[in-house]
């Protein structure tokens, strides 16, 4: 009778365990893109890191997912943006 006990408290211990690791793989699955986009100005340059992040969301089979953050600068002719957002599988 102990050795039963035994064994189901075995079992449910590697449940417990994999029901874990499931959950933090799933929590994995979600990255940050991150793009650069230049032109001669500010909206150009924006357009262009919008299309880098959906080229390499699409490559990675990844959903993007929340707004988009922008840190443009302006240089002497043209403008660089960087762009993030969130993607999930």
């Amino acid at each position: 009778m102990n050795s039963l006990l035994r064994i189901g408290a075995i079992a449910l211990g590697a449940v417990a365990v994999i029901g874990a690791t499931a959950d933090s793989s799933r929590a994995g699955e979600c990255t940050t893109l991150g793009s650069v986009g230049t032109g001669i100005n500010e909206g150009v340059a924006k357009f262009m890191a919008d299309a880098a992040l959906k080229n390499i969301s699409e490559d990675k089979g990844l959903k993007r997912t929340g707004a988009v953050s922008y840190k443009c600068e302006a240089g002497a002719v043209l403008t660089d943006c960087h762009a993030k957002q969130k993607a999930c599988k």
